[in-house]
């Protein structure tokens, strides 16, 4: 495709709706690397960059082809410095962005709220002497980044105040609905692991636990295990001590009432170090109320060892207030890190605060089309169930993803923040170890995806200039057993790219 003005790119964008046709003359094009293409890190092209657009495009199309990975590819490749399509394959076909659909998740959070928003946590009853009579209350509005030394400064305030006694430990979680699995989450409905967390509005330590095992003093002998926020758990230990070398752990979880019930069988070996296992939690807010009795209990607080589920007395006053980072901060969890569980809960936040209280996913992605739309991005075909891109359910376009990476980059008021977000390639998150033998270093910025049918990419190659840079959007769908070809194309891909920009 040749290049066009940016003043039509985002139009014709839109009206992709067939594959660009390739020449077989372009094969010649393809891109010979230094040595074979690892996983882990693209190399340099060997033979002299593009020195155009047209043969970057070139490039790239023919490295497409040859890859041979099906026609579920799709990819929007945009110079931002000189308003023009570098190359668009596949671009308006909806795909499977895994999780690139954080992608819209931080932009629309950006925009909607505000880079400086905060959640905030409080803790709210009435003091009386030294005992908080009528509930002591916890309430939250969807901060991501509670952990349990927070409330631990809530109950340090209290003995502060010489509290010694509080009557009921109450927790609120109104502000979100009880919906507390997303969208999609019900795919793998055994699945334990973190990555699937659930979400509240008061959520603790990313809404996970870490289970803890230790051997007894003899072979034979009972293993221990132990949790944080005890009173929540229901352990029945069958654990033993093993003369074997390895550990044989078989834990099993269920939510009754307000317990969650674990039950361990199998064996840990004698004279062995303590294991760590981190599971998801099940009911974040009885997980919150029973961390909280045991951080009172900790400071000598009486408290009982039950807690409830309602909202705050409209009287309570406040005792203390725990305010997160800012939203630019905590945004850097979705970009770097590809935390599920962060971008449920902003995705609830966005609900609550721009639709209605409490917060619901189905407002958040209402909130996240029409910011699309408003920003003319392309959004025929574009389907969206949840905030993370896990699973199935989400289908986006390169062409969408290309165009609001145009739209951020050209937002002075919110450029350096949603470009600080994103992993940088050979440095931190999710691209540590991708992208170090590139023309500099710390010039690629981007969100990655993988889902076990799904190779993504998306982000900025940074030129050596300013306003020197390209934004590109790879989708891969369909590559099952594909994974390191798939990670492989679009590596390469962004090594022409920054050849290209640094030849200049």
């Amino acid at each position: 495709m040749r290049p066009r003005p940016f003043a039509r790119f985002l139009v014709d964008l839109c009206a992709f709706s067939r594959p660009v046709c390739i020449a077989a003359s372009m094969v010649c094009a393809c891109l010979v690397l230094l040595g074979t293409p690892t996983r882990s890190e693209a190399q340099t092209p060997a033979h002299a960059p593009a020195k155009s657009v047209t043969e970057l495009g070139d490039q790239l199309r023919a490295l497409i082809t040859n890859a041979q990975l099906g026609n579920k590819v799709g990819i929007s490749v945009l110079d931002l410095g000189s308003h023009q399509v570098v190359a668009a394959h596949n671009a308006a076909v909806p795909l499977n962005p895994a999780s690139n659909q954080k992608l819209l998740t931080a932009a629309t959070a950006m925009l909607e709220l505000g880079p400086d928003f905060r959640m905030r946590t409080g803790l709210y009853g009435h003091i009386v002497g030294d005992a908080v009579s009528g509930g002591l209350c916890l309430k939250g509005h969807g901060d991501p980044t509670l952990v349990s030394t927070d409330l631990l400064a809530f109950a340090q305030r209290l003995a502060d105040e010489g509290v010694h006694q509080v009557d009921e430990v109450v927790v609120d979680g109104s502000y979100f609905d009880n919906q507390i699995l997303p969208p999609s989450f019900d795919e793998q409905p055994n699945e334990i692991a973190p990555f699937r967390a659930a979400v509240a509005a008061v959520s603790l330590n990313d809404n996970a636990f870490t289970l803890r095992v230790r051997p007894g003093a003899t072979e034979g002998a009972a293993a221990f295990a132990s949790t944080d926020a005890s009173g929540y758990f229901d352990i029945d230990n069958g654990l033993t001590t093993s003369g074997k070398a390895a550990p044989n752990v078989i834990a099993s979880q269920r939510q009754r009432e307000d317990k969650l019930q674990l039950t361990l069988r199998g064996s840990v070996p004698l004279g062995g170090s303590s294991l760590a296992y981190e599971r998801r939690v099940e009911s974040p807010l009885h997980y919150a109320g029973y961390a909280l009795v045991d951080a009172l209990h900790a400071l000598r607080i009486q408290a009982p060892k039950r807690v409830r589920i309602a909202a705050c007395p409209n009287d309570g006053a406040l005792i203390s207030m725990k305010v997160s980072a800012p939203l630019s901060e905590i945004l850097s969890k979705l970009g770097k890190e590809s935390d599920n569980f962060v971008a449920e809960m902003v995705l609830k936040v966005i609900g609550a605060e721009r639709k209605r209280k409490p917060g619901r996913s189905s407002d958040g992605v209402t909130v996240v089309l029409d910011t699309l739309r408003r920003l003319a991005v392309p959004t025929s075909g574009v389907s969206i169930v949840n905030g993370s891109g896990l699973f199935h359910g989400n289908a986006v376009t390169a062409n969408a993803l290309s165009s609001l990476l145009a739209v951020m980059y050209a937002n002075p008021s919110l450029r350096d923040d949603f470009v600080a977000h994103l992993a940088v390639g050979g440095v931190d998150g999710t691209l540590a170890r991708r992208f170090r033998s590139l023309p500099a270093p710390r010039i690629v910025r981007a969100k990655t995806g993988t889902l076990d049918d799904v190779i993504a990419l998306s982000g900025y190659v940074l030129g050596p200039q300013p306003g020197s840079v390209v934004a590109f959007s790879y989708l891969a769908n369909g590559v099952t057993g594909k994974h390191a070809q798939a990670r492989d194309l679009i590596d390469q891909m962004v090594a022409a790219i920054a050849a290209y920009l640094y030849s200049k």
